[in-house]
């Protein structure tokens, strides 16, 4: 028997003036930063954890059907709704594709954003594990969740690295463009970097900081930890991190109740 699935859901929780915006991995969902999410919550920060279109389903083509183009107007989208509920100072931060968005948002200066950072991001436009670990986890849903037959599995299966290599291009001229604005961002900027990272290369964030070394940056670096660094075996040590860097971002308000 198959087993239920239980659909990830946003987490918006309003603490105080101060607002933190999370956002997820290209594979994931809001349970990615769930665990930073309720760290920063108790530390009094309003967070919000969005979930781009697409994400959240068994169904793995459902992220395949979407295009990188609409990720970008979900990060909008969740800026102007933060805005929309008063909050004048933000901080947005993203893990890996996440992180793309979350940068390139910085790099546009959008009106609120005060700071913010990426979390094993592929900043730097090189070839990556993503495909390979993407056919596994369409794997997985389907072996788990999928009430199709073994065969209508394996056909769905075959169609997956074709769409998988096509919206990848298409992330990775998101990534590209990021990349070459690094340079253009002003706004003080987090990089946390895991060593054994196995989707992306870790030291690809040494070229990567070379583009922001001007400007305001704290790279922090995890020995212990793979890609998904926010549940990592060092995630206490990261959330403590990311919480000392947003404590020293230029917050002009004082901290004050919703």
């Amino acid at each position: 028997m198959k087993k239920k699935f239980m659909n990830p859901k946003p987490i918006y929780v309003k603490k105080t003036s101060r607002a933190i915006i999370l956002l997820h991995a290209y594979s994931g969902s809001p349970n990615d930063v769930r665990m930073l999410a309720r760290f920063l919550e108790q530390a009094n920060y309003t967070v919000y954890t969005p979930m781009f279109t697409g994400h959240g389903t068994r169904n793995p083509e459902d992220i395949l059907n979407e295009e990188p183009d609409q990720w970008w107007q979900d990060t909008q989208a969740a800026i102007a709704f933060l805005k929309q509920e008063g909050f004048q100072e933000i901080a947005i931060f993203g893990l890996s594709m996440g992180g793309l968005f979350a940068t390139r948002a910085l790099e546009e200066k959008i009106s609120g954003l005060i700071g913010g950072g990426a979390f094993c991001s592929p900043l730097l436009p090189e070839k990556t594990n993503v495909p390979e670990n993407f056919f596994r986890y369409a794997q997985f849903m389907l072996d788990t969740f999928s009430d199709d037959s073994p065969e209508e599995q394996q056909r769905r299966l075959e169609a997956i690295p074709l769409l998988v290599d096509t919206q990848l291009e298409n992330i990775h001229t998101h990534g590209r463009r990021t990349y070459e604005q690094l340079s253009q961002m002003d706004a003080p900027y987090f990089i946390a970097q895991a060593a054994l990272d196995e989707m992306i290369s870790p030291d690809s964030v040494f070229t990567v900081i070379q583009k922001i070394k001007s400007q305001k940056f704290t790279l922090q670096w995890y020995p212990n930890s793979g890609h998904v660094v926010t549940v990592g075996k060092e995630h206490k040590e990261f959330e403590r991190d990311v919480l000392s860097f947003i404590e020293s971002l230029p917050w002009k308000e004082e901290i004050h109740d919703q």
